[in-house]
C-alpha cells in the first residue's frame, strides 16, 4: 500500500515496526479473522479487538509473531496496521486524524506536505473505512506525531 512512498527492501531491512517495547504497546496491530488464521499466537482481547498477547525477551521487547529472518511470513497478509505503518489512525479531541510516526527514518526524511498529499489520495478512504469497521485501531493522540489528515 506504501509502494509509492516506501520501498518493501527499507521496511524489510529494518523491521523496527515488528518490535514493541512496554512503553510501544499500543502499536501492536489489530488483527483481524483473516490474519489471525495465518498466525500461531496467542491473543488478548482487553482493547475490544484481537491482538496478539505481548511475550517480552530479555531486553524487553516483544517482537511480532509473525517476524522471521527474513521478514514477514504474512507478506501480502498483513495486518491493516502494518500495512499503513508508520502511519496511524489517531483520535484527538473529536476528530480522527492520520498522522506519521517519527520512527520511521526513510518516511521521516519526506517532505511532510508530500506525504500528506500520499494520505489524503492514496490512505485516507481506505483508512476511514477500516476504523470504522475496527474502532480499537484508533489511537490516542501522541504529540510528537505530525498530523497529515483529517477524516
Amino acid at each position: 500500500m506504501l509502494e509509492k512512498i516506501l520501498s518493501a527492501n527499507d521496511c524489510a531491512a529494518c523491521k523496527l515496526c515488528c518490535g514493541f517495547f512496554e512503553s510501544e504497546i499500543w502499536e501492536v496491530p489489530v488483527i483481524d479473522d483473516e490474519v489471525a488464521g495465518l498466525i500461531e499466537a496467542d491473543y488478548d482481547y482487553s482493547c475490544g479487538e484481537r491482538v496478539f498477547k505481548a511475550s517480552y525477551d530479555e531486553k524487553g521487547l516483544c517482537l511480532c509473531p509473525a517476524l522471521e529472518k527474513t521478514g514477514c511470513k504474512l507478506d501480502g497478509n498483513k495486518p491493516f496496521d502494518c500495512k499503513i505503518w508508520p502511519f496511524r489512525a489517531m483520535k484527538l479531541g473529536e476528530f480522527t486524524v492520520v498522522t506519521v510516526s517519527p520512527l520511521c527514518k526513510k518516511v521521516s526524511e519526506k517532505p511532510l506536505s508530500m506525504l500528506s498529499k500520499f494520505v489524503i489520495e492514496e490512505l485516507a478512504e481506505k483508512i476511514k473505512a477500516r476504523v470504522e469497521k475496527y474502532p480499537a485501531q484508533v489511537k490516542d493522540y501522541v504529540d510528537n506525531y505530525p498530523i497529515l489528515a483529517v477524516l
